[in-house]
């Protein structure tokens, strides 16, 4: 596998396309395309098409990129794919504020029939499906939901599209254009490579709890929590005062809830006048949840993708979705620079956007990274072993020196 890639701050679309793909000698098999407010989405998805005709041309608008483990604002990355061992069916998915279970099936129906799978009889575990949705739609929690139950068993993962926090308008980009109200689904089928779905996070939970008891469910707004006004009721669960509240404070002090057995996160988006609070995610009433608590991001990151390498071998490729308020933790700690070390530690081509919110199978997340890691198959027998054996020396070491 070879993976082509390139970053540019011109906000000219047409000249943005030209400096990041200047070199590009191959025509990839996909391209996957993040850029900022400061590229005009429409112009960009056309200079690609226009640059690569005929290829599968994917990706959104966002609030951060990420290439090669370096994080930027105000730019735009993109990667190409080249001999990737997948076979790629991609579709658009448009007027998202009526989708509907009939929708759904016809989105996956157009992706398997492009891969000319019959679901009577496939393994879905040879398949993923990539969702890459309007952000400001407030409809991902549907839209995630109800793709996973008609892709038949097909892992799903996704992010959602990002405006630099500006919450005005947010584009997914699907071939030529780029549109609102809209999502764009990628299906692989990995016939000469093998694939991993990564969700990392580094909070946990605290027996600190609080029900939703007054909800605006379908404007994600909480009126009330244990029967008090939101923000008081969240601001005296964290033990600091209302007037004190912080924006690092809510997200270094999410709301979370268990499902399965694993921990995910609802991230406080907004602390209203009225004393209610927007989630990034959907609630219900009734709902309940904990505060939570967190451990070192990028010690976790470390541990987690240490853990990844050391089952698969070398990674070639990873595709990030990562939360909005990852983003910010990290600029606040000021840690992008040592987390690209650790992405740069899996050995792979990375490209990835920061979301304002994540999907995984059914379900719609925050303050996550969720990832598509691919390998491919013609490594040498031995190289993942070795690999395997590479990290456990290197986190034996890390220890022997801590």
């Amino acid at each position: 596998m070879r993976v082509l890639q390139g970053r540019t701050n011109a906000s000219d679309g047409a000249v943005a396309v030209a400096e990041a793909t200047k070199g590009w000698a191959d025509s990839p098999e996909i391209i996957f395309v993040f850029c900022s407010t400061a590229q005009e989405p429409q112009a960009v998805a056309k200079a690609l098409s226009e640059r690569f005709a005929g290829v599968p041309i994917v990706g959104c608008t966002t609030s951060g990129e990420l290439l090669a483990g370096e994080h930027t604002n105000k730019t735009m990355v993109v990667a190409g794919l080249v001999d990737s061992g997948v076979r790629w069916e991609t579709t658009v998915i448009r007027e998202l504020r009526s989708f509907d279970e009939a929708a759904a099936v016809s989105a996956a129906q157009r992706l398997f029939s492009g891969l000319g799978t019959d679901t009577e009889d496939f393994d879905p575990d040879a398949y993923f499906c990539l969702l890459f949705v309007d952000g400001l739609s407030m409809k991902e929690e549907v839209v995630s939901a109800l793709l996973a139950d008609a892709i038949e068993g097909v892992t799903l993962a996704g992010g959602s599209a990002g405006d630099d926090l500006a919450f005005a308008k947010t584009f997914v980009i699907h071939e030529g254009g780029a549109e609102t109200d809209a999502a764009v689904v990628v299906m692989g089928k990995a016939e000469r490579s093998s694939f991993k779905i990564i969700k990392h996070q580094h909070y946990v939970t605290t027996p600190r709890s609080l029900v939703i008891t007054r909800a605006d469910v379908s404007a994600r707004r909480v009126y009330e929590m244990d029967g008090y006004p939101a923000a008081e009721a969240y601001a005296a669960a964290i033990g600091v005062p209302l007037g004190e509240m912080t924006t690092e404070q809510m997200f270094l002090n999410p709301m979370t809830f268990q499902c399965n057995g694993e921990l995910y996160v609802r991230s406080i988006q907004t602390l209203n006048d009225d004393r209610s609070l927007t989630f990034y995610c959907g609630i219900e009433e009734g709902m309940v949840l904990d505060i939570g608590g967190h451990n070192d991001m990028e010690g976790s990151l470390r541990e987690d993708l240490g853990a990844l390498k050391a089952e698969v071998g070398e990674v070639d490729f990873l595709l990030s979705f990562n939360c909005i308020l990852r983003s910010l933790e990290a600029q606040e700690g000021d840690t992008n620079a040592r987390l690209g070390s650790v992405y740069e530690g899996l050995g792979a081509s990375m490209i990835g956007f920061d979301t304002y919110g994540e999907q995984l199978n059914g379900l719609h997340i925050n303050q996550t990274l969720v990832a598509l890691a691919i390998c491919a198959a013609d490594k040498p027998a031995d190289s993942a072993a070795d690999s395997a054996a590479d990290s456990a020396a290197d986190s034996a070491a890390e220890r022997a020196a801590d």
